[in-house]
């Protein structure tokens, strides 16, 4: 059996990926189930691996996950967010009230519009299809980003950002959004979001609240989901901490989900990973996540592969993968580190 291949996106995997976009759960904005906003997302990706950037833009390159033909997950990186209206988020502040009079001291959180993250790029878009979840398959398909990232330094920019969707009831209701948001933008979250996902984050900041919203305000319900993931994140918000990203107390407007962020340098798997010479020969037992380092036909493959100084020995259907020859220059990283 092949293995498994991470390339970008072209205009004809739309039908596959349109299918796995409608096996997600809702609220993966940036990958819609709904035609009419995929598909446009999809064109502007498959442009951006073909701009010929030099810096960061706001490009998106989206990379799909291929097994025998058949694109079974995504995941993207966004060279740069918010340069056309900004980034907007909520940072939870504190604040202290003291009386001397009632002799209290008593300290609140804040809910802080910001635009801190504005200009970073982010990585997002991550997921895999339910039935070929399992064997290390997930984490993948979220570290290849880190892969790519360290091969177009370039073109990304720095720090890189991360959000994470909200908790959800067994209803499907989102308690942030049914306090904060729908009060402010008078719809459905559903609504809100297949706008966000069709239209951009322009209305976002257009009409969510201009100031501070003390927490101690909310519901109870609102109170106890700040900066909870979904469940079905989890495993993903382990992935991100693994890899050096951190909890500075943001989370999204929306469903109050959080925000991690990290500077490239200092994500595990870039300041791991190294530049070898491929060779064809005995590939040994390790296992390694190897990439080649084009953009346009950008490849990236979880194989046994040996290392030996600057050179790295891998067997023939790895290369077949990265669809590289014997002598060109490839980046990997340990698996297990």
């Amino acid at each position: 059996m092949a293995l498994d291949v991470m390339r970008p996106v072209r205009l004809d995997d739309f039908d596959q990926v349109l299918a796995l976009a409608q096996q997600a759960d809702a609220g993966m904005t940036t990958l819609p189930s709904d035609e009419e906003a995929l598909r446009p997302r999809i064109e502007f990706a498959a442009e951006s691996f073909e701009s010929g950037a030099s810096e960061p833009g706001g490009e998106v390159y989206f990379l799909v996950l291929e097994r025998d033909g058949e694109i079974i997950g995504t995941s993207a990186v966004f060279s740069a967010i918010g340069l056309d209206h900004g980034f907007v988020n909520y940072r939870i502040n504190r604040t202290v009230h003291v009386s001397k009079q009632l002799r209290k001291r008593i300290e609140r959180r804040l809910l802080v519009p910001t635009h801190d993250f504005t200009g970073c790029s982010e990585v997002g878009s991550l997921f895999l299809a339910p039935a070929a979840r399992g064997g290390g398959t997930g984490t993948f398909l979220s570290r290849v980003r880190y892969l790519f990232i360290a091969d177009h330094r370039d073109l990304i920019a720095d720090p890189v950002c991360a959000e994470l969707r909200g908790w959800r009831d067994a209803n499907g209701e989102y308690p942030f959004w049914d306090a904060l948001g729908k009060p402010f933008f008078d719809m459905e979250f559903e609504a809100a979001d297949i706008a966000s996902s069709a239209m951009g984050i322009q209305f976002i900041s257009d009409m969510m609240p201009r100031h501070p919203i003390y927490v101690a305000l909310l519901p109870k319900a609102a109170r106890d989901v700040l900066g909870r993931p979904h469940d079905n994140g989890a495993p993903a918000l382990k992935l991100l901490l693994n890899e050096g990203f951190v909890d500075h107390g943001y989370i999204d407007v929306f469903d109050g989900g959080p925000v991690l962020d990290a500077k490239i340098d200092e994500i595990k798997t870039v300041s791991e990973s190294r530049v070898f010479t491929a060779r064809a020969g005995d590939a040994g037992g390790e296992t390694m996540m190897v990439s080649s380092g084009r953009l346009t036909d950008f490849r990236a493959v979880r194989c046994a592969a040996r290392r030996d100084g600057d050179d790295l020995f891998m067997a023939g259907d790895a290369f077949d993968g990265l669809d590289i020859s014997p002598g060109e220059t490839v980046r990997a990283v340990t698996w297990g580190s």
